[in-house]
């Protein structure tokens, strides 16, 4: 055995349950040779062995991102980016401000993001208000939470079809164009995505580049390596231009990281072609860093636009019959699993609200007792923002995962969903507490979707805003939540909780808990290393727990010492 370096006198959390704490590591090419205390690593040293001096630095394993969007990230490169508020007029001011900076020779597309989707209230944004900005070319403006956006007129025109309706090819289905009390739409759209909007670009004779490369994606996965990510699952790959970049990155040992690719069933009619298409990128793109093993679904849409299946009736409605929708009915989510555990992919399911959630849990529990003994896939449903207290225990119970974004624990959502869930139920949400407690399993992600928000794809950040829950960047009213401290105050996350999501629960469900996760002998090498002791600073001073940043990072026993074009901005 040839041990290429010892680090010893540290401070070494390593998330193995035999041996929590330790002083040394002994590497061995790309892997863990010796987890333990000075003496017995130092032993192992050879006549080439590089010794280094921890001297107390804190080391904690590599952290996995459980879903995120490089490949979306990196096509927003193109958009304009404005500043968060939630007043109308200072919105409609930068947007009109942004406008003249970037004139129509050089965006003859105005894409702006973004706005809160509770500035305009229950009825939405309207395009009269944006045509008196822009006039002479197609706009957007997108909702920050990426579910919905807002058109001018010339857009809608473009994007209209001799049907008299307009039209955005989304993967993830059909979107739905509001309409006033006239009929007439007024501009507002859920779930319409970006490249979607082809009537546009086929009218403009203009497209900009929306494919990975490495002007557009090299600030982001810099920043993700800076800060400790060995591994990040893509919330879907959107495309196979983007996995050729990605594997184009790791055949010129440029990665430096591990990606699990996911293949987007929009409909659930789809499920053959969605499966062809893991099948393909498996046979195409696998390589020791990269797999795709995994189909994402939306099963409802977000609680801010009442797109979300209930299990009450929304708060606003007086006939007590609305509980939202789902995309699909129970049992063709039993089907669907059924038939993905026949053919042994995984399943990662966009679910927001409790009814959602319920329906999950019941396609699940069918689904298990028709498969019976020869159950094997791995379900992970992701956001959970609400979930209803007779389902909490149903995590453990059931096998299943709850995948998380940290950074969203404080104000970035607002009170948006208040309207439909009542406020005694938006105090409930996003809390994960219990379902830890209960023996659930929850794991964590940033699941930035845009450059707008990507400097959110630290864990640093994420880290602090769901151990205060409190976002210092998108505040909630401090005269409403005092300190501006989102409710329920026992909803908050400790760092070893959090540690142990963006570890150990990530690298088990994304099927990789054999090569990291934990720091133990025969796993690689994969690790960061702090000047601070992370642990005090959370306890004592979580509010700047996002201050801290890592000395190094080691990745498969390299040391690394990145810092990202975005961290410098």
């Amino acid at each position: 055995m040839a041990i290429n370096k010892i680090l010893f006198n540290g401070k070494i959390y390593t998330e193995d349950p035999k041996r929590p704490w330790a002083e040394a590591l002994a590497i061995d090419g790309k892997t863990l040779a010796y987890v333990g205390n000075n003496d017995g690593a130092k032993a192992m040293a050879g006549p080439g062995t590089k010794m280094v001096d921890l001297e107390g630095k804190t080391v904690i394993p590599g952290l996995l991102d459980g879903h995120t969007h490089p490949s979306t990230v990196s096509k927003t490169f193109w958009y304009v980016r404005g500043p968060h508020t939630r007043d109308k007029d200072e919105l409609m001011a930068n947007i009109k401000e942004y406008a003249k900076r970037y004139p129509k020779e050089e965006r003859p597309y105005f894409y702006y993001e973004s706005y809160f989707t509770e500035t305009f209230g229950l009825e939405g944004p309207n395009k009269k208000d944006l045509d008196a900005i822009i006039s002479d070319r197609p706009a957007r403006i997108q909702d920050f939470g990426d579910h919905a956006c807002w058109y001018n007129s010339v857009a809608l025109e473009m994007l209209t079809g001799e049907d008299g309706k307009p039209h955005n090819n989304s993967p993830i289905g059909e979107p739905e164009f509001k309409r006033d009390e006239n009929g007439e739409y007024t501009g507002w759209c859920f779930e319409s995505v970006c490249e979607g909007d082809e009537g546009i670009f086929e009218k403009l004779g203009w497209k900009p580049e929306m494919v990975m490369n490495d002007e557009m994606s090299t600030p982001l996965f810099d920043y993700f390596r800076q800060y400790g990510i060995m591994c990040i699952m893509d919330g879907f790959t959107e495309g196979d231009e983007n996995l050729q970049y990605i594997y184009y990155l790791d055949k010129a040992g440029r990665l430096d990281m591990y990606y699990e690719a996911t293949s987007i069933l929009g409909e659930v009619k789809n499920i053959d072609d969605s499966i062809a298409k893991v099948r393909e990128w498996q046979k195409k793109f696998t390589t020791d860093h990269i797999r795709c093993n995994t189909i994402k679904f939306f099963i409802d849409g977000t609680n801010e636009m009442g797109d979300c299946l209930s299990t009450e009736p929304f708060h606003n409605d007086p006939t007590g019959t609305n509980y939202g929708e789902a995309y699909a009915t129970m049992e063709e989510m039993r089907d669907v699993l059924v038939r993905l555990n026949r053919e042994k992919l995984d399943f990662h399911v966009h679910t927001i609200c409790d009814g959602a959630f319920r329906l999950m849990c019941d396609a699940v529990e069918e689904a298990q007792k028709i498969c019976g003994d020869d159950w094997c896939i791995k379900v992970t449903l992701t956001h959970c923002e609400i979930i209803h207290p007779d389902d909490i225990h149903r995590v453990h119970d059931l096998g299943i995962y709850i995948d998380y974004s940290t950074h969203w624990a404080g104000g970035y959502f607002g009170e948006g969903a208040i309207p439909f869930l009542g406020q005694k139920r938006w105090e409930t949400m996003h809390d994960y507490t219990k379902v830890i407690k209960s023996g659930g399993k929850v794991g964590f992600s940033s699941d930035v979707f845009s450059y707008a928000e990507a400097t959110r794809a630290n864990p640093m950040i994420g880290m602090q805003v769901a151990m205060t829950r409190v976002d210092p960047w998108v505040p909630i009213d401090p005269k409403k939540y005092p300190g501006s401290v989102r409710p329920p105050l026992d909803g908050k996350l400790t760092i070893e909780q959090l540690i142990h999501g963006y570890t150990v629960i990530n690298a088990e469900r994304m099927r990789l808990d054999d090569k990291m996760g934990s720091l133990e002998a025969g796993k690689l090498a994969n690790f960061v290393v702090f000047n601070e002791d992370i642990f005090r600073f959370a306890h004592e001073t979580p509010e700047k727990f996002s201050e801290i940043d890592p000395e190094c990072t080691y990745f498969e026993g390299r040391e690394r010492h990145i810092v990202s074009e975005m961290k410098k901005k």
